[in-house]
């Protein structure tokens, strides 16, 4: 703590303390009045007597100077020189109390003691030593006076001044005295010993409060979410960020189970409740990795880690939970995975291609020279017709390896999405594939644009649609949606995406074959090559977006595209 604010403790302190003296000053002088009123009423009932209207005054003082001392409080600034203005005065007031009261004989002479164990908690040993001297030399020249006649206490008969000795004089001075500087040495000791306590105390509080809001800082401000668990399991605390991935707020989650919560973490946790009530033994598995759907119907997958939460003593109360949100670090892994398949398959489709590209032309060229300068029978023309259609085929083939192992170059260039998917049915009409029954539904939100080449688009769009058209054999429907959605991650940051939604309504895809469907030459068709989604996959990665499968491999498949928004969308 700094000195600057240690001196403005203290002072406030030091005023405090001056406060209740003023409160203790009171309540005696309260006492006192209404001890006075009781000993006239029963002994004094029906005359005047002069010591007790000595003790009205005595009140009438410490009220109206404790009312002054009230009022000249805020606008004291030396606050010490204040308190022994006011101890100083309480010394006179007992002296003049013990005098109206019998002197010698008087029993409030323990009021000293009191007052100086007042400046010993308010000034500490210097102020107690210099209020003991001040009582002793007060209430000494008290009984000099008394024994010299000077002065005669209320309360004492004349006669009785003689019988008291020098030697009884001088004993109970001195055991007064005495008895003055051994309280003002003890209670500023201990005074002392308080005040270095309570500067200790204060120091250590500090510090903690310190180091408690440091730690606080540190768990509200971490972008892992963490949750305490106590020992049946229940959510104690949540930080914020636990808050945005589990996407409910603190209040929602604490004190509820954590299995409602995250069903499929209850069997790797260390801690599990047994039926008499305790904790079974530690779990050895420190990493989980589990998926979740949130109430907004977002699906993540987090990754948990946990620690045991002790008491001080050691013993367990509980369980800490940190996790993260890995959804797009597991996407990330899928997409660098599959770049590495791509890129082996890249390097082999690239060789192909140039392997067969040159000979295909040539042989093609030939075939159609001998075609036009040779006459063929009817057999032999069909033969020549069959080889010119496979060498189309192998053409087609091996540009689409050409496509696949060197991508075009992304363009900088805003394309509208309604109007690319508008051309490309359109083209779509003179397809054998849409001689069956099947129905298209547009659900084309205007003005949505994207960063993307306008041929590499309807490609994208192309293949994706021929896709779904395929898998629904006889007859069926096929959506094609586009809207402006936000996507959130697990992080809670917000990014505003163009969606493209192709859904069909055909068998779907069996779970187990979701996770290979844009891998190079991975096809179910008879006659497929297995590269349309892979460089469906391939085009929509090179300009920034994100393509996403859903289907419960039991009825209908639905291909979503993310794409960042173009200049006229981020315009708006």
């Amino acid at each position: 703590m700094s000195e600057l604010g240690q001196d403005s403790t203290e002072s406030k302190e030091l005023l405090s303390k001056i406060k209740w003296l003023m409160l203790l000053r009171l309540v005696f002088a309260t006492f006192l009045l209404v001890a006075t009123v009781v000993v006239q009423a029963r002994a004094y009932p029906t005359f005047f007597n002069t010591s007790l209207l000595s003790l009205y005054v005595l009140t009438g003082v410490i009220y109206f100077l404790t009312l002054c001392y009230a009022l000249l409080l805020k606008r004291i600034r030396r606050h010490i020189l204040f308190a022994y203005v006011q101890i100083v005065l309480d010394v006179l007031f007992v002296t003049a109390l013990i005098y109206v009261t019998g002197g010698i004989e008087s029993i409030f002479s323990f009021m000293y003691i009191l007052t100086i164990i007042n400046a010993a908690i308010i000034l500490y040993r210097r102020g107690g030593l210099l209020i003991a001297s001040a009582s002793s030399i007060c209430y000494g020249s008290l009984l000099d006076l008394q024994y010299f006649s000077v002065i005669h206490p209320f309360y004492t008969r004349a006669t009785s001044l003689m019988t008291y000795s020098i030697g009884y004089y001088f004993y109970t001075l001195l055991m007064n005295i005495a008895a003055f500087y051994v309280v003002a040495l003890l209670s500023s000791y201990l005074a002392e010993e308080l005040r270095r306590s309570s500067v200790k105390l204060k120091a250590k509080q500090y510090d903690l409060d310190q180091l408690e809001l440091l730690h606080r800082n540190i768990i509200q401000s971490i972008s892992t979410g963490l949750i305490t668990l106590n020992e049946r399991l229940k959510i104690t605390y949540v930080n914020p960020a636990a808050e945005v991935i589990c996407g409910s707020g603190s209040d929602t989650l604490e004190g509820r189970y954590i299995g409602d919560i995250f069903p499929h973490i209850i069997p790797y946790l260390s801690l599990n409740v047994a039926g008499n009530g305790k904790l079974d033994g530690p779990h050895k598995q420190k990493g989980i990795d589990v998926d979740y759907e949130r109430q907004d119907g977002a699906k993540l997958h987090l990754g948990f880690s946990q620690s045991i939460l002790r008491e001080p003593g050691g013993d367990e109360m509980g369980l800490i939970l940190i996790f993260q949100d890995l959804t797009e670090f597991r996407h990330m892994q899928e997409r660098v995975r599959r770049m590495d398949r791509l890129a082996v398959a890249g390097e082999l489709a690239a060789g192909i291609a140039h392997e067969i590209k040159n000979p295909l032309a040539s042989l093609s060229g030939s075939i159609q020279m001998l075609r036009d300068e040779v006459e063929f029978g009817p057999m032999q023309q069909r033969l020549m017709d069959i080889t010119m259609r496979e060498a189309e085929r192998l053409n087609a083939l091996v540009n689409e390896f050409l496509l696949f192992s060197r991508p075009e170059k992304a363009v900088d260039r805003s394309v509208e999405v309604s109007e690319v998917i508008k051309d490309t049915l359109e083209m779509l009409k003179n397809s054998p594939e849409l001689s069956r029954p099947i129905r298209i539904e547009k659900k084309l939100s205007d003005h949505v644009w994207v960063h993307i080449d306008a041929q590499r688009l309807q490609q994208v769009i192309w293949n994706l649609v021929l896709n779904a058209v395929q898998e629904m054999t006889n007859s069926g429907r096929l959506t094609i949606a586009t809207t402006v959605r936000t996507n959130r991650s697990g992080a809670g940051v917000q990014q505003k995406v163009a969606e493209i939604s192709i859904a069909d309504t055909g068998p779907g895809i069996p779970p187990e074959n979701q996770g290979k469907v844009f891998d190079p030459f991975f096809t179910t068709k008879d006659h497929g090559t297995g590269l349309g989604l892979t460089i469906v996959h391939r085009i929509v990665e090179d300009y920034g977006g994100e393509i996403f499968l859903e289907s419960d491999g039991r009825s209908g498949t639905t291909f979503k595209l993310h794409f960042p928004l173009g200049a006229a969308n981020s315009a708006e």
